[in-house]
């Protein structure tokens, strides 16, 4: 038991899905639950502000992802369809339809693909959601031709001397969620970069609400959010003008707010 909140208690728990053990964080409440999935490199920690000051009397759950948290990496091949698949028999087992889902960056990505399953939520709120590639503008810069040039040098090495070359590699040009993801996420990452979900965005039609902070660095606004808004039908956008990645942190009261009306208005 961790804290109390406004519609009950918040617990950690824990349990085991297609031999996978999973963590997340639960706040009491009625149903329909709202899942909450969080990003990369962040766990269902980070959604403890937002599970304390809401005020919808639905049950909130946050799921710590494999590899992140306290939910163990497991078997280590993941990416944003197995993490979707691994989270559609979770769900199934421990909220049941119908639910309603949160993401964030990652999550987002995962809850879009969940979106367009056959048996979507009710609802969907992404939140700064990754999976949506802008077009390419210009060619690589001089850092990227210089890390894939060493690279495809270090490959020529033998054994551990290569090893030892590429992963200085990854210490001396990697992004700090790349030298931190390790060897096992470090594919994950890289899919996540590289993929666009834009083809399955379209295909989704439940009500969605997107969320984004105007002072994103790492997704910015434009063109991210607009034209995710755009592939999404049924979708709406609110920009949170003070807010960077993190808007449930950054302007957390009017988060809230905006996340309680969109969750408990009726369909």
């Amino acid at each position: 038991m961790l804290t109390e909140g406004p519609a009950g208690s918040l617990a950690r728990t824990s349990g085991r899905v297609d031999g996978q053990t999973l963590s997340w964080l639960e706040r009491a409440g009625q149903e329909p639950a709202v899942l909450l999935l969080h990003g990369w490199g962040s766990s269902a920690a980070s959604f403890t502000g937002l599970l304390r000051s809401s005020r919808s009397p639905r049950r909130l759950v946050a799921l710590d992802l494999p590899g992140f948290g306290e939910s163990p990496l497991g078997r280590g091949d993941w990416d944003t369809f197995s993490y979707s698949e691994l989270v559609a028999l979770w769900a199934a087992e421990h909220l049941g339809p119908p639910h309603s889902l949160l993401g964030h960056s990652y999550g987002g990505a995962i809850s879009m693909r969940l979106a367009a399953r056959p048996s979507p939520p009710d609802r969907l709120l992404l939140c700064s959601a990754s999976g949506i590639r802008p077009q390419a503008r210009g060619a690589p810069t001089a850092r990227v031709r210089a890390y894939r040039g060493l690279r495809s040098l270090s490959h020529m090495l033998p054994g551990q001397l290569g090893s030892q070359a590429r992963e200085w590699l990854v210490q001396r040009f990697g992004s700090a969620d790349y030298r931190a993801a390790g060897p096992l996420l470090r594919p994950t990452l890289v899919a996540a970069v590289t993929e666009d979900l834009s083809e399955l965005a379209q295909r989704i039609e439940i009500p969605t609400l997107v969320i984004w902070g105007a002072l994103d660095a790492e997704l910015p606004l434009e063109p991210h959010a607009q034209r995710l808004r755009a592939l999404i039908s049924s979708s709406e956008l609110v920009v949170l003008e003070h807010s960077g990645h993190f808007p449930f942190v950054d302007e957390a009261g009017r988060f809230a707010r905006i996340f309680d009306s969109f969750m408990d208005a009726t369909l």
